[in-house]
């Protein structure tokens, strides 16, 4: 696949009986900003998400990269544009709940206007192929001899990878300091060292690990959340194992900056919702390795506010390493 910055996406839409109104939104160009670089987990939603809202916008949706700063860059450019609903977020749990840990930032972390939540995706747990664990108990249990010093994934605490991470180390009564953690931009880079071996196991974004796992390089020992997804049917779920804790998933929404209108933020509510609803839709976002699981307005809002707690506890397990 083929990824651009700042690919534009041509609207397919018949046109906007609305347009003519000189109130009437939108009636040019909405600018879609995802506080990544192309390619990953974020991104590639973020332009399924943009096509299908241009469709029913009827104006083009474009998406705009802006990575830098742990999303900080990204975050702040649409904060700081004007609330006319031209400038949207493809946001997420790490440009949204992590970023109220910051101490430094230039804004709140709820300084937005919450639009809703589109879809969400489970976390993998992984070994290379040769790896003596066969589960993800082995794994924990291995973890919980300390017998040798772990290689293992690590991007700092900005991430829900580094997050699904803390919550494994906390299963096995371990902490980030007992295990050698190596930094990594991305879950893909992830995936190819722990199938190379380079790493004791891993953990990334579900689709990152398809093609390895396919491919026999990687064995995947469970995935987060409470329902195994169509391309790991025979994976347990961290649910079905007995681990509660361990159900956090990573979630692409909209946002927009503080101020937004009723009106607009409703107008964007609804075509986010029926994006939801189209099936074509459905099965793009499926093959990327996510579940659409839309939550709107307030709901969503509440959603992102429950997180930021539930993160603020993990968070402590990796304060100072």
């Amino acid at each position: 696949m083929i990824i651009s910055t700042g690919l534009a996406v041509s609207a397919c839409a018949p046109e906007q009986a609305t347009k003519g109104s000189a109130n009437s939104f939108p009636d040019k160009p909405i600018e879609l900003v995802v506080p990544f670089s192309p390619g990953g987990a974020t991104d590639l939603t973020a332009r399924v998400m943009a096509d299908a809202l241009s469709k029913e916008l009827g104006v083009p949706v474009n998406v705009v990269n802006k990575p830098g700063a742990e999303q900080i860059t990204g975050v702040d450019y649409v904060r700081k544009a004007r609330p006319d609903g031209t400038t949207l977020l493809a946001d997420g749990a790490a440009s949204s709940s992590i970023q109220s840990l910051s101490a430094n930032l230039p804004f709140a972390w709820d300084d937005r206007t919450f639009i809703g939540r589109l879809t969400s995706g489970p976390h993998v747990y992984t070994v290379a192929a040769k790896s003596p664990y066969k589960s993800l108990d082995e794994l924990i249990a291995g973890l919980k001899q300390g017998s040798k010093k772990f290689r293992t994934s690590w991007s700092g605490g900005a991430t829900t990878t580094d997050l699904a991470m803390l919550g494994l180390l906390k299963e096995a009564g371990v902490k980030l300091s007992d295990l050698s953690g190596v930094p990594f931009k991305s879950s893909g880079d992830i995936m190819q060292a722990v199938a190379a071996g380079n790493l004791d196991f891993g953990v990334g974004g579900a689709s990152s690990a398809f093609a390895f796992a396919s491919s026999g390089d990687v064995r995947v020992l469970a995935q987060t959340g409470t329902e195994p997804i169509t391309q790991l049917p025979d994976v347990p779920t961290t649910k079905e194992l007995g681990h509660a804790d361990l159900d956090l998933t990573y979630w692409v929404g909209l946002s927009g900056p503080p101020g937004l209108p009723d009106a607009t933020r409703q107008r964007l509510q609804d075509a986010l919702t029926k994006c939801a609803q189209d099936p074509g839709v459905v099965k793009k976002l499926e093959n990327a390795g996510v579940s659409v699981s839309p939550l709107m307005g307030d709901e969503f809002k509440k959603y992102v506010t429950s997180e930021v707690g539930s993160f603020t506890e993990l968070r402590k397990l990796g304060a100072g390493q």
